[in-house]
């Protein structure tokens, strides 16, 4: 949901800018914006090398562009956390240069992604800083109206509505803008029962929104207005009805909305349908064919297909429902290429954010040596200059020495640490990216699309807690909840699992993915291979001055687990399980912690012993 395009470049004009002697980074820059709607993932490679390049005069400017760019992308896949990220340091990397500092359209950037994450102060403060900054027009009125929606989002619908006045009144707005004022007044007024003006406004916003592809952005507010209208309507279904007809109409002279003409027809059939008027839900669903573009989308062109063949199957027209029904396998076959397609686009935005966070430690690590070689250095100097001075000054340089040996230790077990919970991302997304794959191959469009949904839910909290060395008991356990249900949806004719818990102080904070290995473990090593359904349970208690973490399965066990292995399983040691006991000892070390982890057999059953993990963390510490 972007809210600004840069746009995309012909090959033509990229000649000419090289031709103008564009420097490297800048023609990287250029090929990145060129790239980022269709290979996003490519994208981010090129930024990545503009990000990180070595030279004697870093090009802060380029590399402030870079990070824009980089939260763009991560905005543009509903991404806000890691977009916000990405522009804070656009915004930190810009006042680094001397002469200027940030551009208006980063804090327009910034504005849009703390509005999605519902920070409505943030957001107006940035929206703020873009108005006052801005010297180009259309920035200045999409902050304008940023302001409106932030009012509108905070329930100040009077104060919206004024400011959307004033920028209707102050500035010459183009067509596109003007419908993206007449969608949020519609909102507006939706919000104040004002049926009557919100109809008026939202059909305004429709007509005025030209036939060129406008932002996300803009079609999202225009499909906020009509839902929100239409919730004023929820009790009269024949208004309801006559709505969503006038926005067909309005709609329909624009080739770029034949998508929401298809939606509105085949919701008006599903009406006629319901009230046994068949010829006229007949007629609409014909109306969503000749609607069909090379703007439609796949999914909608399969639902349209399908529903006209149950009603031609259902009137006896068989020549008519098959040729529905082939329609029908060939934009469901498309639909699924078009999700597989996303899926490894995703999958590779994670690889390459992955390689730019890892390069990013491995640089402010080569940062923090250099830092401490050139303070030993300057100890070696001193030393030399204080070799005539008495004993009391050689003692004291010993003892700076010493205590410098030790920062030096710390800050390296530090960077250990992180380096080693960066490692489970990978280990820990890779995995469960196996059930996606698993189920595309089925052709499980439903189960694959489910699964996708709550599989993002959990690559983004895997991906906010990675930067934090420490997260609450609470944010932990919906992790974990969140992993079993997925893993269940996958293996569910192979266990079945209770996760119970008893917390008195869900705020307690610990070590992030820490019971997650060990779950998985259990299923993948345990469960997977037992002959009938297998039982997991989970339980976490904090009684006796301790949090109790107990994972327990009655799979085949540790021992016949390894004999189940191949030869080049056998020699894998797990990533997750020996991450975890060296992060233990790390924390423990570091933190002054006495965290202790216990696995054993469950039973002294030979053949299914199951498996026993106990996880004891003091609750003083």
């Amino acid at each position: 949901m972007v809210l600004l395009s840069f746009g995309t470049e012909g090959l033509a004009q990229k000649k000419m800018s090289k031709s103008r002697g564009m420097s490297q980074n800048e023609q990287l820059l250029e090929d990145a914006r060129t790239m980022k709607e269709q290979a996003p993932s490519k994208a981010i490679k090129l930024l990545e090398q503009v990000i990180f390049e070595k030279s004697k005069r870093p090009d802060y400017k380029s590399q402030g562009a870079a990070y824009l760019l980089l939260g763009e992308i991560y905005e543009s896949i509903e991404q806000p956390d890691l977009a916000l990220k990405r522009y804070e340091e656009a915004e930190q990397t810009y006042r680094r240069l001397k002469k200027s500092g940030p551009p208006p359209v980063l804090y327009a950037r910034k504005a849009r992604a703390l509005m999605m994450l519902r920070e409505w102060d943030r957001a107006e403060d940035n929206f703020m800083i873009c108005v006052k900054s801005s010297t180009e027009k259309n920035l200045t009125v999409q902050c304008q109206q940023g302001l409106a929606d932030v009012a509108l989002e905070r329930g100040e619908n009077e104060k919206s509505l004024e400011q959307l006045e004033y920028v209707q009144n102050n500035y010459s707005l183009d067509s596109i803008e003007i419908s993206r004022v007449e969608a949020s007044r519609s909102r507006n007024f939706s919000k104040q029962s004002n049926a009557p003006a919100a109809e008026a406004s939202y059909y305004n916003s429709i007509k005025n929104l030209p036939e060129k592809e406008a932002s996300d952005d803009t079609y999202q507010q225009l499909n906020k207005a009509k839902e929100e209208l239409l919730e004023q309507k929820a009790a009269k279904p024949l208004e309801q009805l006559e709505i969503r007809k006038n926005t067909v109409d309005a709609a329909d002279k624009n080739n770029q909305l034949s998508d929401l003409v298809i939606a509105e027809n085949l919701e008006i059939s599903d009406i006629y349908a319901a009230n046994n008027e068949t010829e006229k839900a007949a007629d609409y669903i014909r109306k969503s064919k000749v609607a069909i573009d090379k703007n439609t989308g796949a999914g909608a062109k399969a639902e349209v297909f399908k529903k006209s063949f149950e009603i031609n199957r259902n009137k006896g027209a068989i020549n008519a429902a098959m040729e529905d029904l082939e329609n029908y396998t060939r934009a469901k076959e498309e639909n699924l290429a078009d999700l597989q397609g996303q899926l490894r686009e995703q999958i590779e935005i994670v690889k390459n954010q992955q390689n730019i966070d890892l390069t990013q430690k491995d640089m402010d690590l080569e940062e923090k040596d250099n830092i401490l070689l050139a303070s030993e250095l300057k100890g070696q100097k001193i030393l030399n200059g204080l070799l005539g001075l008495s004993l009391l000054g050689a003692l004291v340089f010993f003892y700076f020495l010493n205590k410098n040996v030790k920062a030096k230790r710390q800050a390296n077990q530090l960077l250990l640490l992180k380096s080693l919970r960066t490692q489970m991302n990978p280990h820990f997304i890779f995995n469960a990216l196996n059930s996606v794959n698993n189920f595309i191959a089925k052709n499980d469009e439903k189960a694959a699309n489910k699964f996708l949904s709550e599989f993002s839910k959990l690559m983004r909290k895997v991906l906010d807690y990675s930067q934090k060395d420490f997260i609450s008991l609470e944010e932990e356990v919906e992790l974990n909840e969140l992993y079993l249900k997925l893993e269940h949806f996958r293996f569910r004719d192979k266990f079945e699992y209770e996760f119970n818990k008893q917390l008195s102080n869900p705020d307690l904070e610990i070590p992030p993915m820490l019971i997650q290995p060990f779950i998985e473990n259990a299923v993948w090593h345990g469960l997977r291979y037992r002959e009938g359904l297998g039982k997991l349970k989970v339980n976490i208690s904090d009684t006796s001055g301790h949090l109790l973490i107990k994972i327990e399965d009655n799979g085949i066990g540790r021992k016949n687990s390894l004999l189940q292995k191949t030869r080049n399983q056998k020699k894998y040691k797990s990533t997750g399980l020996n991450n975890i006991s060296r992060r233990v000892a790390l924390i423990n070390d570091l933190y002054n912690k006495s965290y202790e982890i216990d696995v054993k057999n469950a039973t002294d059953s030979p053949t299914e012993p199951g498996t026993l993990v106990v996880i004891k963390i003091p609750l003083n510490t």
